[in-house]
């Protein structure tokens, strides 16, 4: 039984593509500000994060961070069943959020309590009235979330990865409030902007500083919530106009970067 309940940042759903879309729109990979969580009940498809690929069975959770690039892609347009779980990270405790942040992309969680949290929330769902179906998500995120973080023996480990992307995205990830320009990180990495957009393009679909600004962008956001200032956020993150960093923040949000308090 399908079913979709949205709240602002938050989503739950479950639906059912008796044939999926294989046109090639769908297969550019995408980000959310929010974190994604994907029972994959059933299909024929690879799952694609970052610079790492996963040949997914039924019975996978696959968990895409806020501003990490993922992608479903199909092998066959036999029917595609999923759960979806949209959320930002503010909307679980501080503890579970640290350990979200350091979870793996891919579980397999057939036959566990995780699968039935999943499996149930179309009775639960459709049990209540509709001003308490929010109130009932919040309640089955922080059920799934404990389970996630509990179920370190269920991980599944990547089929392929990107070594020279790898690279490319260690060094974004380390580096990442000092980075200007496309050319810093060529340099710092020996090799030439051409071959950097070459790797970059063909693995995340989408320009090498694009990433650079999104990823800047997720950190402001944390550093926001924290009680810092729109303007040390800006300072600290290496950007040479706050104008620069009030346009990204807005493109990558659609609201304007303001102290949120801890």
């Amino acid at each position: 039984m399908d079913f979709e309940v949205r709240h602002q940042d938050l989503t739950f759903k479950h639906t059912v593509s008796e044939k999926p879309d294989m046109s090639e729109e769908r297969f550019k990979e995408h980000f959310h500000t929010t974190y994604e969580l994907l029972y994959f009940v059933r299909g024929n498809a690879d799952y694609m994060v970052e610079h790492r690929l996963y040949n997914i069975e039924p019975g996978s959770l696959l968990i895409a961070k806020p501003g990490e690039y993922h992608n479903i892609i199909f092998r066959s347009d036999e029917p595609y069943e999923r759960y979806v779980l949209r959320f930002p990270p503010i909307a679980v405790h501080p503890y579970v959020r640290r350990q979200l942040e350091r979870s793996n992309t891919v579980y397999y969680i057939k036959g566990t309590m995780l699968e039935d949290a999943f499996l149930q929330m179309d009775k639960h769902i459709t049990s209540v009235h509709d001003d308490l179906r929010v109130a009932l998500c919040y309640g089955v995120l922080n059920i799934i979330t404990a389970h996630i973080i509990s179920s370190q023996d269920l991980i599944r480990h990547a089929d392929y990865i990107n070594e020279e992307a790898r690279t490319v995205v260690k060094y974004i990830e380390e580096n990442l409030p000092g980075i200007r320009s496309a050319e810093d990180i060529a340099k710092a990495l020996h090799m030439s902007k051409s071959a950097l957009y070459k790797i970059f393009t063909a693995q995340f679909k989408t320009p090498v500083m694009t990433y650079v600004r999104t990823q800047k962008c997720m950190l402001a956001r944390d550093l926001l919530h924290e009680g810092m200032s729109a303007t040390e956020t800006a300072e600290k993150l290496g950007f040479t106009h706050y104008s620069s960093f009030y346009r990204d923040y807005m493109h990558v949000f659609g609201t304007a970067p303001t102290k949120q308090g801890a």
